[in-house]
């Protein structure tokens, strides 16, 4: 009897016909197959799936998960053959996020939040009477991380004493401000006094026992299951429906492979090495900062308030000694000869200023006109052109050089003469524009936040001068040739730590467009300058930072449309579920806004 072969190459399974007439390349019923598509000869045959492999938590040693750790959520990354899982550990107060790598059978830890950690006190630094500065911690027979996991803002809940005595409690409200080396094995662990409590010890006699420290949750993973997760190339977004949606980029942690010590986020140059600070101080942008719940919300932190502008009419930025932008100022004095004849060209002559003493340096080019000429609108009437060789505002006294003088027949100014003196300038900025100001954060994962709110225009009217012929008022045209756009980089306490750049940008009045003036990066000159250090007579809060001098109408680009109309991202507080369609993350059975009381 002649042997029968039947290959599937169809890969359809059939339950409409009768068994006995399937045609070639289906079947009827399968389980727990596949069908082998190739170029090779096995092509169209059944093959048996593979199961699940047992994966042994060997590869970290030292870490002990309790037996109450709890998987709650797992993504698998396909494109590089990797699986994330997320494990709540209460029984440690860890929570964490491992990576299994199928390449090479090794489980590592990408996210550590530890948010509670408990030290052995050597020695209490007391303060004031019954209160306590800072405590001293010692490697007494502890594990490394639980003296590394102490961090600023951590909070005391309990302490406890080889006497017995408990005398804090979780309502003192004491805070960790600061962690210093303080010798071999030895930390300081300096305390927040302004709080207020601060006194949480009976007697500061006691020196040494327990005390137990807790952070806010960074991760703050739920008790159930994690009800959505999507992997885009190294980055995590996941949900839970039960606080804000949540990401983390895999090449911005920084964790130690025992899975013992607290990640710390990390802030890299554009080749992808993270920047470490050579000055011997804190500085968060440039050393790792232990990971908060902030660094890990997709909704990123937008400006709340406007840049502050300080203007001037002069293309170098100077002030009069009122505290104006106004470099106007006035003389009184003779430009004629004693035969009634005007001052030839290069004759050097000093004058006296009038109060208030204008901000005028040597080299400055000053146009002078009769005062009286302004008010009967001829401003071509009896000017002068000068040069300022010597300069004293204390004494209000200047050498000018004469270098053009109209001529002057037909007018005897044998008298004092009262001058308009101003300075020549270049033409200005935004002549007939009202341009407004804001700015933006970019984000370590070039995100960007929506704009600050606009400042108010740009405008410095010119000098009332109507022109009755030709109907126009010279004190509407912009007077402006420069300007400081400041206070764009708020406190310390107030700026994201994963703000890298600042764009400023600008609008006019008349266009809905909007175009980035200069984007500022972190550490430049323009980010640590305060508004103080340019002009002291009009400086901003002391603990904003940011000035930007604006000397041109140059720009550097223009902002995409679909960022003009975003006044704030619309991300739930909590969402159930989400999916990425089309580049974009999608929330599904949110909740958003809030309750008004």
């Amino acid at each position: 009897m002649p042997e029968l072969k039947r290959g599937f190459g169809a890969a359809k399974m059939n339950k409409d016909a009768d068994e006995r007439t399937i045609p070639n390349g289906e079947y009827r019923e399968a389980l727990n197959i596949q069908i082998t598509t190739s170029d090779e000869s096995d092509v169209g045959t059944l093959q048996t799936l593979l199961g699940n492999t047992k994966i042994e938590f060997n590869p970290l040693t030292t870490l002990q998960l309790s037996a109450n750790a709890k998987c709650v959520g797992s993504v698998a990354d396909e494109q590089k053959n990797r699986i994330f899982y997320y494990v709540k550990d209460k029984d440690n107060f860890t929570d964490y996020i491992f990576q299994y790598n199928l390449n090479d059978n090794q489980i590592v830890p990408i996210v550590v939040d530890k948010y509670r950690v408990t030290v052995q006190v050597s020695t209490i630094n007391s303060g004031a009477t019954g209160t306590v500065r800072s405590f001293i911690i010692s490697d007494l027979g502890n594990s490394l991380e639980n003296i590394t996991n102490v961090r600023p803002g951590m909070k005391i809940i309990q302490a406890s004493f080889d006497n017995g005595n408990s005398p804090v409690s979780a309502s003192n409200n004491i805070k960790v401000i600061s962690l210093k080396n303080f010798g071999t094995n030895e930390w300081e662990v300096l305390l927040d006094d302004f709080s207020d409590s601060a006194v949480f010890f009976n007697t500061v006699s006691q020196t040494q026992g327990q005390i137990i420290l807790e952070a806010p949750k960074a991760l703050n993973l739920p008790d159930k299951l994690i009800t959505g997760i999507n992997i885009l190339d190294d980055t995590l977004f996941w949900t839970d429906g039960k606080s804000e949606p949540k990401y983390v980029d895999v090449t911005r942690v920084q964790t130690h492979s025992s899975g013992e010590i607290h990640t710390k986020y990390v802030v890299k140059d554009e080749y992808n090495n993270i920047i470490i600070d050579s000055v011997n101080k804190i500085d968060f942008r440039k050393n790792p900062d232990y990971i908060k719940e902030e660094h890990l919300t997709v909704i990123k932190k937008s400006p709340l308030y406007p840049p502050t502008l300080l203007l001037s009419n002069t293309s170098d930025f100077r002030f009069d000694s009122a505290g104006s932008s106004t470099l106007t100022g006035t003389i009184e004095d003779v430009f004629v000869d004693n035969n009634d004849d005007p001052l030839e060209a290069g004759t050097i002559k000093t004058v006296s200023f009038n109060q208030p003493i204008p901000d005028y340096e040597v080299g400055d080019v000053l146009i002078l006109r009769r005062e009286t000429s302004f008010e009967q609108g001829d401003l071509d009437d009896f000017e002068i052109i000068v040069e300022l060789l010597e300069f004293n505002p204390t004494a209000a006294t200047g050498k000018i050089k004469i270098n053009f003088i109209k001529d002057l027949a037909g007018h005897t100014f044998t008298t004092p003469q009262d001058f308009h003196v101003i300075i020549q300038q270049e033409k200005p900025l935004y002549e007939f524009k009202f341009p407004r100001f804001a700015f933006r954060y970019k984000y370590q994962n070039s995100q960007y936040s929506p704009l600050s709110p606009f400042s108010e225009p740009a405008f410095l009217p010119g000098t009332f001068s109507y022109n009755p012929k030709e109907g126009f008022n010279l004190g509407m045209v912009n007077n402006l040739r420069s300007l400081y756009v400041m206070d764009f980089v708020p406190d310390e306490d107030t700026l994201p730590k994963d703000v890298i750049e600042i764009d400023i940008v600008y609008k006019e009045s008349d266009t809905n467009n909007i175009y980035v003036v200069k984007t500022i990066e972190y550490g430049t000159p323009e980010w640590i300058a305060r508004g103080s250090d340019i002009n002291t007579k009009s400086g901003p809060d002391a603990r904003t930072k940011g000035a930007l001098l604006i000397t041109s109408e140059m720009v550097k680009s223009a902002i995409e449309s679909n960022q003009i109309l975003r006044p704030w991202d619309n991300v739930p507080r909590s969402a159930k579920a989400q999916e990425i369609v089309g580049n974009r993350l999608v929330y599904a059975n949110y909740l958003q806004n809030y309750n008004l009381r």
